[in-house]
């Protein structure tokens, strides 16, 4: 396959424009292509040898995953996710399980008061659960809110961030093309969800810089460490990197997108020092620190909560208690408030056995990006695409079964 890439000022334009295309539905009624959702013929079939690396490993997690009883005690409720299957976890997941935490209080507008205090400091950390493409639809819309602020910098966790030693043709797509529209399936693990692409393309379209800042020095457990030294040696590596970026961009402002307690500010409970309060301490930077993955389910809308009374003083700035998921033919119904359309999936695509992965691409885009959407759907399941108008390329991928035992 040849990847033509458009020159600078093109790809800008196409970003631009279609960025405007994900919010048309609830913010444009007289677009170009109205509320059509195209799904341009022909339809594509693949399989997994077939594909790159970065996404054939990802898809034979999925394929370990029996579609016949896909939730089990040590189920591999990450994997559902990102294939856009949120539905099938949620009844069993801490991760979606309503919390009883007290409202912040009263008349507080969330994203208000989150750009209120964005504006009295220059980082902001806003964790996510990984379980929940919510969490990154948010992310998503407080980086649009930032950006006047002088924010110009995402930070994401999941970013692949190979050490310098790495030949320029190994480098993920993200530094080897950082001018792309679009994340690429080699760019990190989680950003290979469709909500996490959508982040990515938001980002870029809004002028932000992508940061990875992972620890690229201890990718591998340690003998003789244990799994608590582990973890302070890759949150000390992070908050490194990122305080290398910060001392050498005095001018620029941060947001940092991370998993859950890597936002914490303060030690835990346990007396664990997390990267939020190492960057702190070697910034000399007090963050504006965000969870969404500490209260959930408190109310009907979006609201901010009180830290529960378990929680050490300090953890985080803010809480945001999102609503309760709920879905429709098996898709989160937030989406089609914040503007996607639900598509029915072709019958010609639907399987007959195992997992398909179905995916949706602006039409003309690279089979390598992340597309605007992708969901996994098993025979005699009525799933849809969640799509804003557009002309979209569809592929479908057969994931068979590879019981592990």
């Amino acid at each position: 396959m040849c990847l033509i890439i458009p020159d600078l000022s093109s790809r800008k334009l196409i970003a631009a424009i279609f960025v405007a295309s994900l919010s048309s539905c609830a913010t444009d009624r007289n677009s170009v292509l109205g509320q059509r959702v195209i799904l341009s013929q022909p339809f594509e079939i693949a399989q997994i040898n077939n594909l790159p690396s970065m996404i054939s490993w990802k898809l034979e997690s999925l394929s370990k995953i029996d579609p016949d009883h896909p939730i089990v005690s040590d189920g591999d409720t990450q994997t559902l996710s990102l294939f856009g299957r949120e539905d099938l976890i949620a009844a069993s997941s801490d991760d979606y399980k309503p919390t009883n935490c007290s409202p912040f209080g009263p008349g507080t507008a969330a994203v208000d008061e989150i750009v209120r205090r964005a504006g009295q400091t220059s980082i902001v950390i806003i964790n996510e659960s990984h379980e929940r493409s919510r969490d990154r639809w948010f992310t998503a819309e407080l980086a649009q809110h930032l950006r006047p602020l002088g924010y110009d910098t995402l930070g994401l966790e999941t970013l692949s961030n190979p050490p310098a030693t790495v030949p320029q043709r190994y480098l993920p797509s993200l530094l080897g093309h950082p001018d792309l529209p679009y994340l690429s399936d080699d760019d990190g693990h989680y950003s290979s969800e469709a909500g996490y692409g959508r982040l990515g393309r938001q980002a870029k379209a809004l002028g932000y810089r992508l940061l990875p800042y992972e620890d690229n020095t201890h990718n591998e457990p340690s003998k003789g460490v244990s799994q608590s030294q582990q973890i302070a040696l890759r949150e000390e590596a992070q908050a490194n990197n990122l305080a290398s970026f910060v001392k050498s961009h005095l001018a620029g402002k941060l947001l940092i997108h991370v998993g859950y307690s890597h936002a914490a500010e303060v030690p835990r409970a346990d007396g664990q020092k997390w990267m939020a309060a190492r960057l702190k301490e070697k910034t000399g930077i007090d963050p504006l620190t965000i969870s969404q993955t500490t209260c959930r389910g408190g109310s009907e809308t979006l609201r901010l909560a009180a830290l529960p009374s378990d929680q050490p003083a300090g953890t985080f700035d803010l809480i945001i208690d999102h609503p309760t998921e709920r879905f429709t033919r098996g898709r989160p119904d937030w989406r089609k408030v914040a503007g996607d359309r639900i598509i029915t999936i072709p019958r010609t695509l639907r399987p007959v056995k195992g997992w398909r992965v179905i995916e949706a691409r602006p039409l003309g885009e690279p089979d390598t990006s992340v597309p605007i959407d992708r969901v996994a759907i098993r025979p005699g399941e009525d799933i849809g695409l969640l799509l804003p108008p557009g002309r979209y390329h569809v592929r479908a991928i057969d994931v068979a079964y590879s019981d592990p035992k």
